[in-house]
């Protein structure tokens, strides 16, 4: 099975999955054995699907379907037809590209307008020997002291800040 996924993290821990177009799950659990095994963890989670929409053998395009387009204009400020293909080359080109711009008018120095949507490009690359490194000129995330690499801290224990 070809899983296509979006997962929006809100401030509040809430997470929206949907897989497939078919099968939804919302809630503050996280997606693995321990949150969705119901005995060991304090999260909640429910999973719903509409089986109306399983039985043709046309693409799943119910309610769980409109959900998941809804959080790609969420996120990105746009629809575009590749959002229904979300393994496709070019959807990963599209989603790659409007973070991009999102991060250069994010960090611009005099941010006018809000933001077409609220995916950001993480500014940082990493090379092909996995050497992680900041954007150049991103040494510092906008309007903070904050490094975008860290630093070590002189009190705390190195695993919490590297």
């Amino acid at each position: 099975m070809v899983v296509a996924s979006v997962a929006l993290t809100l401030p509040s821990t809430h997470v929206f999955f949907a897989v497939d177009d078919e099968y939804i799950i919302v809630g503050s659990a996280n997606i693995n054995q321990r949150s969705m095994d119901g005995s060991r963890d304090s999260e909640i989670a429910m999973g719903a699907y509409q089986p109306y929409h399983l039985a043709v053998r046309e693409p799943a395009r119910g309610q769980v379907h409109g959900f998941r387009m809804s959080l790609w204009y969420e996120h990105l400020g746009m629809l575009d037809d590749c959002f229904l293909y979300p393994d496709s080359e070019e959807c990963i080109n599209k989603v790659n590209q409007a973070a991009d711009k999102y991060w250069d008018l994010y960090s611009n120095e005099s941010l006018e307008h809000d933001l077409p949507g609220h995916l950001l490009r993480y500014p940082i690359t990493v090379d092909s020997e996995g050497n992680v490194t900041e954007y150049p000129g991103a040494e510092f995330f906008p309007d903070t002291k904050a490094r975008v690499l860290g630093a070590k801290s002189d009190y705390l224990p190195p695993i919490l800040t590297t």
